[in-house]
């Protein structure tokens, strides 16, 4: 279960992040370039985070931070592969 609820986190955020800066239905500029090296370091924040509730005792939390790092992760190695933002 704890496999979904990760799954269905990342993507999540990685769509919800999509929508609000690339997509062009909220804004018509796309977010900067120099966004993902911040989505990035939000990343290994959330995965550290995720690692701390491992670690320490509260597993029930770590899917929801897991998904949090793999979604925004996820979203900052794609937007940085297919050149997003700045266009």
């Amino acid at each position: 279960m704890s496999e979904i609820r990760l799954a269905g986190v990342a993507l999540s955020v990685g769509m919800a992040l999509w929508l609000m800066l690339d997509s062009r239905l909220v804004s018509p500029e796309p977010g900067p370039p120099f966004l993902s090296l911040s989505l990035l370091g939000l990343a290994a924040l959330f995965g550290l985070g995720a690692w701390a509730m491992a670690v320490g005792g509260r597993r029930e939390r770590t899917p929801l931070l897991a998904g949090l790092a793999i979604g925004v992760g996820g979203y900052a190695v794609l937007r940085l592969a297919l050149g997003l933002g700045g266009t």
